[in-house]
């Protein structure tokens, strides 16, 4: 499989993140939360504005609003910020499937984006998300996160850096921003009073869930601890498989695989591929034998390689 079709892009080498406060890019790598590796992780570099601090004392008006964000993202988090640090990417924006879609894979918005990251049909196949009858990228975990970092960064690049106007244009799209900066004569994202209502709303309401992320105890939260540890692992085959043979020999259920991979619309890989699944961490190494002994076993494509060393996701 090409690793287009995953939506992966080879981090840039010229690439430079400074965490916030001065810190480097990777200084909660180690830390034993995964929260506060996504705290600590590069910045997004956004003036700040009062917008921000009244969306967050709105969300922070539900007492358990963070108790629900940590169970939305717990199972997908890790995944996350491991596939925005090889890309070199701000740590925030594992927050940003929050914003689109509540971390619900199978999400689908009345204009027809799909996914945890909200993509619509013509965006998704130009960031190598495959959608056809048997199989829907969009919907695909690993896939749709790997496509989301490639438009991001694409974005950031057309928009010279600015992450506000980034994720403007991620909202709306790249022209809409631009005729919006033409018609206030403004790269200042809080001065395009032209933009769409959702896209003034959209950049606040991910900076202020970062805000409560980074300060819970600030506006009365509980932010409940992460393991800093993969929750996922993928295992990948050379010939096409179904949910049913991978529960059987995973003794992962059906329910739960169908969970975990709803890009396979007909409950199993499609016959081009991709051919991998994503399993619970520890319920890999089963299946792997089982594979292996069937001859079905397979590799990780370019694009994974870096998971095939860890041995995770």
């Amino acid at each position: 499989m090409s690793a287009r079709e995953y939506g992966y892009v080879r981090p840039a080498a010229d690439v430079q993140m400074v965490g916030r406060g001065g810190r480097g890019a990777y200084a909660g790598r180690n830390a034993d939360n995964l929260w506060e590796r996504v705290r600590r992780g590069p910045s997004l570099g956004i003036r700040h504005h009062a917008r921000v601090d009244r969306m967050a004392a709105g969300m922070a008006t539900n007492p358990t609003y963070l108790t629900d964000l940590n169970r939305r993202a717990r199972p997908y988090l890790h995944l996350i910020v491991e596939e925005l640090e090889r890309a070199r990417m701000p740590t925030a924006l594992a927050l940003l499937p929050e914003i689109e879609s509540r971390y619900n894979p199978r999400a689908i918005s009345p204009k027809a984006a799909s996914g945890m990251w909200q993509f619509m049909p013509y965006t998704g196949r130009q960031m190598g998300l495959t959608q056809n009858g048997s199989y829907d990228g969009r919907n695909d975990i690993l896939a749709s996160t790997r496509g989301a970092i490639r438009y991001l960064r694409e974005l950031n690049a057309e928009m010279g850096g600015d992450w506000a106007l980034t994720l403007a244009s991620y909202n709306c799209g790249p022209a809409r921003v631009r005729r919006a900066m033409r018609a206030n004569g403004t790269r200042d994202f809080w001065s395009l009073t032209t933009l769409p209502a959702e896209t003034r709303n959209y950049v606040p309401k991910l900076l202020a869930v970062l805000e409560l992320v980074d300060s819970p105890e600030r506006y009365g939260q509980r932010l409940p601890k992460l393991p800093n540890a993969p929750a996922l692992e993928v295992v990948y085959a050379n010939t096409p498989m179904s949910l049913t043979e991978i529960a059987r020999h995973s003794g992962v259920s059906v329910a739960q695989l169908r969970a975990l991979n709803p890009g396979l619309k007909l409950g199993r890989t499609p016959a081009a591929g991709p051919h991998r699944v994503l399993v619970p961490v520890g319920k890999g190494d089963d299946l792997r034998k089982a594979l292996s002994k069937a001859g079905k076993l397979g590799r990780p494509s370019i694009a994974d390689s870096s998971l095939a060393r860890s041995g995770n996701s």
